[in-house]
């Protein structure tokens, strides 16, 4: 087994991973994932149930509960196409939206990962502002810098910098939220002037598990990027079980934990930026390891962000080399992230829709693709990509994102929130599998 060592730049590109080329144990993956999603991003997630939507903090757990438990096991089985198909995880896609079509998610997943890199980059620059008193804006380069520096390297500094990243923000974290549960001491009630803005409670309930699932589901067409080089080791089905359980529980800990304490929070601040969530309550002593805490766990979730916009821009057919990749995606980055800082809550709750309304229908064409081997009607990779237009375009009238676009059915009945992503999921699936006969198997197209 080939090991690579850690400050050596990454050249494989989009390559499938060779025998030789194999390295890393899934164990990784538990640390990589905690240390992703431990972090204030995930926080403010969750604070939206309460502070945005006006839930009861019972309800806003029982919604963080149930969207964690779908998008955990979601990523989980992505994951394992990795170690199925050696290859990152938009590449795969060719085989199933066709070489043309797939360009298209691709392109989303480029954009989604950059625009991530600004979400947290922005929540990073707030923290800082609000601690140490220093401009947003310079924050917010500072953290660029050196951010895309890790990614420009590649897999392996990322995997060894996570493994540390974890301990960090874990025990900083768990402090966090002890002084949370001591100063709150309670189960916050729902806030009726908020709920009545987004059809009640039972709006509010299904558009916040909406956004739970929403958040993970970003995340998704990146899952293979980090387990691909754990193709054709040893016992493969082994392998693959070990990905899913390591996978599934650090993502469904860590967010089920971050959201809990954000919506917590949320409940008793007045939420217009993240920096609100930085209550009076907490210790003066503990500013200091909160703010390396903060921006380790923006570095932590960013280098992920970028390195995969990375390898979505290769699959688009840029004719760069990945740390040059790295860098174009790293400066949109902070172009983003300098735009988008003013109005930031409802920007993020927007942006987070946006990735559900691409990436359920995505998918749900590419698990049925995965997993029951079929084949095109009508050319090459054609069904894959009107099945996944056409679940789209099926779930304009239930988008809810008010006041930017209510679709006609959410307008009608507010009570159910945003359900376009099961609607979406559902459509996309039955068009592919009236558009499609059984094959006998895909992972040679894929590798193709």
């Amino acid at each position: 087994m080939a090991e690579a060592g850690t400050l050596t730049v990454e050249t494989k590109g989009i390559s499938q991973v060779t025998p030789e080329e194999t390295r890393g144990s899934p164990r990784a993956l538990f640390g990589l994932w905690m240390a992703a999603n431990v972090e204030f991003a995930t926080i403010t997630t969750g604070a939206l149930a309460t502070g945005a939507f006006g839930l009861s903090a019972t309800d806003a757990i029982g919604a963080i509960l149930l969207g964690n438990l779908i998008g955990a096991v979601i990523l989980g089985l992505f994951s394992t196409f990795g170690v199925e198909y050696g290859l990152p995880q938009m590449i795969q896609g060719a085989a199933w939206f066709g070489q043309l079509g797939n360009r298209l998610p691709s392109f989303l997943n480029f954009f989604g990962g950059f625009s991530w890199f600004g979400v947290n980059t922005i929540i990073g620059g707030y923290a800082l502002e609000y601690m140490l008193g220093t401009g947003l804006i310079p924050n917010i380069i500072a953290l660029c810098v050196i951010q895309v520096a890790i990614a420009a390297i590649g897999h392996d500094l990322i995997h060894a910098a996570e493994k540390y990243f974890f301990f960090l923000l874990v025990a900083i974290f768990l402090i966090l939220s002890v002084f949370a549960a001591t100063h709150i001491g309670h189960l916050p009630p729902a806030n009726p002037k908020l709920l009545k803005n987004v059809g009640g409670t039972s709006g509010a309930f299904i558009l916040t598990t909406s956004i739970i699932v929403a958040y993970v589901l970003g995340w998704i067409p990146y899952s293979s990027d980090y387990t691909r080089y754990l193709h054709h080791t040893g016992d493969r089905a082994a392998t693959r079980r070990a990905v899913f359980a390591n996978a599934f529980s650090a993502t469904f800990l860590s967010c089920v934990w971050m959201e809990v304490l954000g919506a917590l929070i949320g409940a008793t601040v007045a939420l217009s930026k993240p920096s609100d969530l930085f209550t009076p309550w907490m210790p003066h002593w503990f500013h200091a390891p909160l703010i390396i805490a903060i921006v380790i766990g923006t570095i932590s979730a960013n280098i992920l962000n970028i390195y995969s916009a990375t390898l979505s821009s290769l699959a688009l057919g840029f004719r760069l080399k990945q740390y040059q990749a790295a860098l174009l995606s790293g400066a949109i980055g902070t172009v983003i992230s300098v735009l988008a800082a003013t109005n930031f809550i409802k920007n993020y709750e927007d942006f987070l829709f946006f990735l559900g309304y691409w990436t359920a229908p995505w998918i749900a064409v590419t698990m049925l693709a995965h997993y029951t081997r079929r084949r095109s009607r009508i050319g090459r990779g054609n069904a894959g990509f009107v099945a996944w237009i056409v679940g789209i375009a099926a779930s304009v009238p239930f988008f809810n994102q008010y006041p930017l676009f209510v679709g006609s059915f959410a307008a009608t009945h507010p009570g159910f929130g945003d359900i376009s992503f099961a609607v979406s999921a559902v459509v996309a699936a039955c068009v592919f599998l009236a558009l499609t006969t059984s094959a006998e198997t895909v992972a040679e197209e894929v590798a193709a």
